[in-house]
């Protein structure tokens, strides 16, 4: 059986699990945190590498849009859910096809490099440590090969700085910012238009 390395555990870590396992191929998925659901999982501290959704955040798109086809919302579930309810159900949809057992938590993948023999199988060499050893990084470094790698790391994890002449003279709030350090509507309560 293929293993498949799959950095990231968030709503499409799920989704490359639960995709390898269908296709009869053997996951790892490597999540950085303690915990599923990546920028859907608010966290009021910021860390380097993942996004995270603002405490208030209901998503813009219905249930029945947005859902699994193999796995529906409950139908009490909101229309249009707060992070808090979405996250729910995408507990459930991991509990339901048993994802959680294939995700190693609290692991940062260093890099990715091609194997010593890529030319002729295709492998790739996953670097990584556990976040949750004291020891240096060089010191606590383990490597494994994979037959294939999938990346579910997410497009909100860095930011996106804009950049253009004049800027450095508005006085105002510069749009600098992203998701991962603006996690309240708090900075904005006092502003007026």
């Amino acid at each position: 059986m293929r293993n498949v390395a799959i950095i990231g555990g968030g709503i499409s870590g799920l989704i490359c699990i639960k995709s390898c396992l269908d296709g009869g191929l053997s996951p790892t998925s490597y999540e950085m945190t303690n915990d599923i659901g990546g920028l859907w999982n608010y966290d009021a501290n910021s860390i380097d590498g993942k996004a995270s959704v603002m405490k208030s955040t209901v998503i813009n798109t219905s249930k029945e849009f947005m859902a699994f086809s193999d796995y529906p919302p409950p139908i009490d579930y909101p229309n249009y859910m707060h992070n808090t309810k979405l996250l729910e159900y995408f507990r459930g949809y991991a509990a339901k096809f048993d994802l959680i057992k294939y995700v190693r938590f609290r692991r940062r993948v260093t890099r990715i490099e091609p194997a010593d023999d890529y030319e002729q199988t295709g492998c790739w060499m996953i670097y990584s440590v556990n976040l949750d050893k004291k020891e240096t990084m060089n010191d606590s470094e383990t490597c494994e090969k994979y037959d294939a790698v999938m990346l579910a790391t997410g497009h909100h994890a860095h930011p996106r700085l804009v950049d253009f002449p004049g800027l450095e003279n508005f006085q105002g709030m510069h749009c600098d910012w992203n998701i991962r350090w603006i996690l309240t509507v708090d900075v904005f309560r006092s502003k007026t238009s």
